[in-house]
């Protein structure tokens, strides 16, 4: 049985970890955006920005395997108190993030082999542009999808948090 982390420090983990993604695969996005069409900076910056992207890919999955847990949790407590929950979109949200998070995490461990080959050997000059281009791609869909999923994380969770005011 795989191990799930699902709570830290006696919170539900999926919140946590979800906010780990949610800056990490943006930053990895930026770092790649920023240094990656010129050779002496993708020299220097491509494997801290595919660390980023790992890194962000791994609390993607975390926070895809944590939500699962704390989905059970909520539709368990729900029906003791004879109440349904709705989640709507976004635990199929949540995953293609991190299928994205983990397609962009590739893709720069990637650009950043290539880039150290380009160190040691001439390459075709289009090369590295054309693999700086399809990695910025998948990485504006991989902020996109975080973005869609995060939004509707924060939605299900603060959505209603006015009607409980007193003398409402």
């Amino acid at each position: 049985m795989p191990v799930v982390l699902v709570t830290i420090a006696g919170l539900p983990a999926h919140p946590l970890v979800a906010h780990g993604a949610v800056v990490l695969v943006p930053l990895a996005f930026a770092a790649h955006a920023l240094t990656g069409w010129r050779r002496a900076w993708r020299a220097v910056y491509a494997a801290p920005a595919a660390l980023l992207g790992v890194a962000g890919a791994a609390f993607a999955w975390a926070s895809s395997a944590s939500g699962e847990p704390l989905k059970d949790s909520l539709k368990d407590a729900a029906k003791a108190a004879g109440q349904k929950v709705r989640f709507g979109d976004h635990p199929d949200q949540g995953e293609a993030a991190y299928s994205w998070a983990l397609s962009l995490a590739v893709l720069l461990i990637g650009f950043a082999a290539l880039a150290f080959i380009e160190r040691k050997r001439e390459l075709p000059a289009w090369l590295p542009l054309a693999a700086w281009v399809v990695a910025g791609l998948v990485g504006v869909v991989a902020v996109a999808a975080m973005t869609v999923a995060g939004h509707s994380g924060a939605e299900l969770v603060w959505k209603d948090v006015g009607t409980f005011a007193a003398g409402q």
